[in-house]
């Protein structure tokens, strides 16, 4: 009985002890399979690479925000470009540089004009006038444009033939020009020429005419644009940029050729 209840005891010992010697034995095995990747070379160059990964996530990092910093400078520039050109031309016409009467084509006389009673169309108030287009032109410095352009196309219906007319339509093209929708922007321009050809923003619409075409990828249109603008108006600062954007389009349609 004795001898029995001592064979239990030692089994069951041996049963007991039996797990933690193989967990034992596996974390040896698992310590030494440690050591040989931490000897080994492929974990070095896995660290090596890590690091430089690293490393060029900091770079990207600092360039990310060196062209966010970028961007809004140029936003800024753009918003004091608009301003700084909505004055000028605000002081120009107050100053009798450009008539205040509506800037519209001249229409060729007829004979039967002169029996007509001549009517005088009714005067609208300036200063709501002015009011409406202010408001249009504080979106665009803003940059916001889509709100923008409908502003400054509901100003256009309420003042057609208004003395800011000009301006208004002038920068519904500018609007669209820098959300690069071009064919918009091109639209918008030639509306600028063929209805306000007495506006002094005629060779300025001419030149992002031809950069819209340019931009397109339509060569030959931005090529007969710029001849068209430095004809018309060969000793303006838009003549200078267009001889330079021409001798980079009829690069390009050589290359082409």
């Amino acid at each position: 009985m004795k001898y029995l209840l001592l064979s239990t005891l030692v089994l069951s010992v041996l049963v007991l002890s039996q797990p933690v010697e193989a967990r034992k034995k596996t974390a040896d095995e698992r310590l030494a399979r440690l050591e040989r990747l931490l000897d080994s070379k492929s974990l070095v160059q896995m660290l090596s690479k890590l690091e430089q990964l690293q490393s060029e996530i900091s770079i990207l990092r600092g360039e990310v925000e060196m062209q966010t910093h970028t961007l809004k400078n140029i936003k800024k520039r753009q918003r004091d470009l608009y301003v700084d050109i909505d004055r000028r031309l605000l002081k120009l016409e107050r100053s009798g540089g450009v008539s205040s009467a509506p800037i519209t084509p001249a229409v060729p006389s007829s004979t039967n004009t002169a029996s007509k009673p001549k009517t005088s169309k009714p005067k609208h108030n300036i200063v709501q006038e002015q009011k409406a287009y202010q408001m249009a032109f504080d979106l665009l410095r803003n940059l916001r444009y889509d709100k923008s352009i409908t502003s400054f196309r509901d100003f256009l219906k309420q003042y057609p033939d208004g003395r800011y007319a000009h301006i208004a339509q002038y920068w519904i093209g500018e609007a669209n020009y820098a959300q690069r929708k071009f064919k918009n922007a091109i639209t918008d321009y030639q509306v600028l020429i063929k209805r306000y050809p007495a506006s002094p923003k005629l060779a300025e619409a001419m030149l992002k005419i031809s950069y819209s075409y340019y931009e397109m990828k339509d060569l030959n249109k931005a090529d007969i644009n710029l001849q068209r603008l430095i004809r018309t108006y060969p000793d303006s600062t838009e003549a200078g940029q267009a001889r330079n954007l021409l001798q980079k389009v009829r690069l390009q349609l050589k290359k082409n050729s």
